[in-house]
Order: structure tokens, then C-alpha cells, then sequence
């Protein structure tokens, strides 16, 4: 256990700031975008949040990384009112026995294994359209919070079920004394070195018509033009005969 916090230590170090190319990386990767072909739905592009060495040492050293993302729809008003949210969270993490990444993606699907970070990571950063949409016409905005962090101690512990059937006796407690002396220190080292979190944040403001009060009004069908009748010619005789 010792080992395993000296490691740790020397990852992620007590009250160092985080590394240049860790903070260049969380500057501009979170983005939004309106989709008026369908419906007003938001896109929401997450960057390579999680291209960093930092945050692979932390993976393959047995701590899980979270990444949190939080959507809400606004209507712009003198007061905003929320009329919409979802959010989800998604999981890495590295399973030393078979020497593969696993990610939980979003609900409550089977876990995803690659053999390399790179991999991994690009399963959860990327580009989709969130399910949200204004219902009436007026000024809206969306907003994306996405949020970075180490797992706490009972998110651990929420973890593991979640893998009870991924991982087998890995996670199922058929541990050896070893393997559940490391799980400790693993738990001890996130409570205690936990990764400074990371909040990133996007927006974007967009205006839904009344499709009623902008429509084109409709050409009137031409009408048949009616036949003109013309009074008959009657031929008079000028010499009074028959």
C-alpha cells in the first residue's frame, strides 16, 4: 500500500499545479451548435477532454475517471425560465487482469473494452445530438456543462455493482488477500490524492419562429374566365316589304 501511494504521489502531487498541456487542452473543447432542420435540437461537441497524460497515468494507476455532462434549455425572457434538462455521466476505467480500458457509456448499457487509452477516451468525447427541443415559438438558449473528475469513494463502491457481471471474480469479491489489499489502497489513494476536478462550460442563444405568423399567404386559385355572350344582330328592312 505504501507503494501504491508513493506512485501517487509522484502522479499527481499534492499542491502542484496541473501540467501546460493539461490546461491548453480544457481551453475551447466543449462546444454547441443549433440544428434548425431538426426541431431546435442542440449538438454538443466534447474535445479531447481527456487527452492528457496526466489523466491516462491516473486510468492505468486503477483510478476511475468521470466525465459529467449536464444540458439545459432556457427561455430568454425578463425572467429565464428552465424548460428543459438531461444529463448523464460516463465512466473510464483500466482493468489491469485483462489489460483493457472499460467505459460505461451513457444509461445503463454493457461496458465498451479497448485495448488502448486513445480508443477509450474517443468513446466518450465527440459529437451528438442531445434529445431537447423548444415546444413553442420564442427566444431560447442552451447550456452544456461538462465536468471532469476522479470517482469518490462511494461512487466506487456504485461502480463495482454496476460490473459485478463485466468483470467476473475481478470485481465479485472472490479476491485474493493482495488483491484486496491494493483495492484498499486504490480507494485510499482516490480519497485522498483525488485529481482536481475540471468544469468546462458552453452556450448558445438561437430564436425559435412562429411558423403561424411567418407564413406566406397562399395564391388564390385562378378562377375560369366566363364566356362573354353577345346580343344576337337583327337585320331590319328598310323598304317596309316583306
Amino acid at each position: 500500500m505504501i507503494a501504491v501511494l508513493a506512485v501517487a504521489s509522484a502522479l499527481f502531487g499534492g499542491a502542484r499545479p496541473p501540467p501546460a498541456d493539461l490546461i491548453a487542452l480544457f481551453q475551447n473543447v466543449v462546444g454547441l451548435r443549433v440544428d434548425s432542420a431538426h426541431s431546435y435540437r442542440p449538438i454538443l461537441r466534447i474535445g479531447p477532454v481527456l487527452r492528457s497524460a496526466q489523466l491516462e497515468n491516473a486510468a492505468r494507476s486503477g483510478i476511475p475517471i468521470r466525465v459529467h455532462v449536464r444540458l439545459e434549455l432556457w427561455r430568454d425572457g425578463f425572467i429565464d425560465d428552465l424548460a428543459a434538462s438531461t444529463g448523464w455521466s460516463s465512466v473510464l476505467l483500466y482493468e489491469p487482469i485483462s489489460e483493457r480500458y472499460l467505459v460505461r457509456p451513457r444509461g445503463s448499457g454493457p461496458a465498451l473494452r479497448f485495448a488502448a487509452y486513445d480508443s477509450a477516451r474517443a468513446a466518450i468525447e465527440g459529437e451528438s445530438m442531445i434529445a431537447l427541443a423548444p415546444v413553442r415559438p420564442g427566444e431560447y438558449y442552451y447550456t452544456a456543462r461538462v465536468t471532469i473528475e476522479t470517482l469518490s469513494l462511494s461512487d466506487l463502491e456504485e461502480l463495482e455493482r454496476w460490473l459485478q457481471g463485466e468483470l467476473g471474480p475481478a470485481v465479485s469479491g472472490d479476491r485474493s488477500i493482495p488483491g484486496a489489499i491494493v483495492d484498499g489502497a486504490k480507494r485510499l489513494v482516490v480519497r485522498v490524492l483525488r485529481l482536481p476536478t475540471r468544469t468546462l462550460s458552453a452556450r448558445v442563444s438561437f430564436t425559435m419562429p412562429d411558423k403561424e405568423k411567418h407564413r406566406e399567404p397562399q395564391p388564390e386559385p385562378a378562377r375560369a374566365a366566363r364566356p362573354v355572350q353577345r346580343p344576337e344582330r337583327t337585320t331590319r328592312n328598310v323598304h317596309g316589304g316583306p
